[in-house]
């Protein structure tokens, strides 16, 4: 069994505080925030609620970049420009209007992206009362 370095120890801490019952590395959040992105550029195929759970990776992955502790480690470096690089590719397809205030939630809580597979499109619109384009 490999040993967790400090980074990562403190990132499964930071997540318990945060009130996680389960914690997860840096890198299997990274995977899942990546995952979700590839899935969304292809075009979404589940539900907003799946939408929004599958979100939680993301949110995960801020707790790493604001905690004082972890940004007090070199590795915290790589981790906010490897998230920054995902962040950018869902920024590139998500709607202007948002569907949540981005005053009270983080921006990627907050917008829907611009297209998505039949099954989400109409439940984004059945939820949200916006239109988003449907791609096959």
């Amino acid at each position: 069994m490999n040993e967790e370095n400090a980074f990562e120890t403190r990132f499964r801490e930071a997540q318990l505080e945060d009130g996680h019952w389960r914690t997860a590395s840096t890198d299997d959040y990274l995977a899942m925030w990546r995952e979700l992105v590839a899935l969304c550029e292809d075009g979404y195929d589940d539900i907003t609620d799946e939408y929004e759970f599958d979100l939680q990776a993301r949110d995960a992955l801020e707790i790493a970049l604001n905690d004082p502790a972890l940004n007090e480690h070199e590795e915290i470096s790589e981790l906010r420009a490897r998230v920054f690089e995902i962040d950018a590719r869902i920024r590139d397809i998500l709607c202007d209007h948002p569907v949540k205030n981005p005053d009270s939630h983080p921006w990627w809580n907050c917008y829907i992206p611009r297209f998505g597979r039949r099954d989400f499109a109409e439940d984004v619109y059945s939820r949200y009362g916006l239109s988003i384009r449907i791609v096959d």
